[in-house]
């Protein structure tokens, strides 16, 4: 596939707090990707996505965009002068404007009507034309901001927080018609999110970031199953690190700097109990249960034993008792 965006050493830090927001980033975007930027509150997440539309400026390293120089340490293009799009976290739609003048605010809107109208028709917000954004839901003002985004018809569509706004029910909606219509126009895009269910169910590749440098870039199965480290494991839910030598038969592992050994990631719903006659050659983890907590369908457990706490999800037609010991083994391999 060919290369879209590449950005080599991106580096960047903020005078007055004296913090270093990015260090030497490096990545590269095919066209027709769709790639998430995932991490934990002031990993550098919107100042990177700032740094490729435009908006802030890098110390130091090179961006290319579809073939163009857009920034090294002798160039800078600015933002209305590079072939992308970036919807804000809020929309950003002008409140004096109806939809349709938001949308054909664009610089090459003119010249793309019969884009403009296909994409309202798609987004069925036609019928909204002449409504102020205050009159609209929020899911339809999102509408709007994409629209409007891609009537430019941009190389790269720039995604801050797309969903953040939205609660539970309209989200899963308004996610699954952003997909669709990312997959109708074949759009190329790069998109910011703390959320990692939409950066799973999204992306075809993840961006891991953490204080400002990349831990990991894969595909979300891998991500998921084979994090680099603890980090990026705890991001995408809740897990349990555990010294390897509980479960060498593991064959993912990982240095830890809190254990100052090789570790593991198990996630709760991979733990079962079992009897204890069970096979000595099978490795197990053995406590006392000090917390049961009903979650519907099952129960969370959290065990202890003088080393280690392990939280692990079991079937409510096992009943456990807070104090009592009980024998955890794993399916996973």
């Amino acid at each position: 596939m060919n290369k879209l965006l590449t950005l080599s050493n991106i580096s960047k830090s903020f005078d007055r707090d004296r913090v270093h927001a990015l260090k030497k980033i490096s990545f590269e975007c095919d066209k027709g990707d769709v790639i998430s930027i995932v991490g934990s509150s002031g990993s550098g997440k919107s100042t990177l996505l700032r740094i490729i539309a435009g908006l802030e400026i890098p110390d130091k390293g090179e961006i290319t965009l579809d073939g163009n120089l857009i920034n090294d340490n002798n160039t800078f293009t600015s933002a209305e002068k590079r072939d992308c799009s970036l919807v804000f976290q809020d929309f950003a739609l002008f409140p004096n404007m109806t939809v349709i003048e938001n949308i054909c605010f664009g610089k090459k809107a003119a010249n793309n009507e019969t884009l403009i109208d296909e994409l309202m028709e798609f987004t069925v917000i036609t019928d909204l034309a002449d409504r102020y954004p205050h009159e609209i839901s929020g899911g339809q003002q999102q509408r709007v901001a994409l629209v409007r985004a891609l009537s430019n018809n941009p190389s790269l569509l720039l995604l801050d927080e797309p969903l953040s706004h939205l609660d539970l029910e309209l989200k899963d909606n308004v996610r699954n018609e952003l997909i669709n219509l990312i997959q109708k126009v074949g759009a190329t895009v790069l998109m910011v999110t703390h959320d990692t269910k939409d950066a799973m169910l999204m992306a075809d590749k993840i961006i891991v970031l953490n204080d400002g440098q990349i831990d990991q870039i894969n595909s979300p199965p891998k991500i998921f199953n084979f994090p680099a480290n603890a980090y990026v494991a705890r991001l995408f839910g809740k897990t349990n690190i555990l010294p390897r030598e509980h479960f060498p038969d593991i064959s993912h592992h990982f240095f830890d700097l809190d254990f100052g050994k090789d570790v593991v990631s198990i996630r709760p719903h991979e733990l079962k109990i079992v009897h204890k006659n069970v096979d000595t050659k099978i490795p197990t983890i053995k406590g006392k249960v000090v917390s049961v907590q009903s979650l519907g369908s099952y129960s969370e457990v959290l065990l202890v034993n003088d080393e280690i706490e392990v939280s692990a999800n079991i079937e409510n037609d096992q009943k456990i008792e807070i104090g009592s010991q009980i024998i955890l083994t794993i399916d996973k391999k």
